[in-house]
């Protein structure tokens, strides 16, 4: 990811992004709570 956004080394990519990070984290686990139980 950090080759094709342009960044010199991957931890400019992880200071840039790292506020994003928690968020896709929680969407990601109610996107697969969903697929494993549906919506109750």
């Amino acid at each position: 990811m950090a080759e094709r956004l342009g960044h010199s080394s991957t931890a400019i990519t992880d200071r840039v992004y790292a506020h994003v990070a928690p968020r896709l984290h929680s969407e990601a686990a109610v996107v697969a709570d969903r697929a494993l139980f549906g919506d109750r």
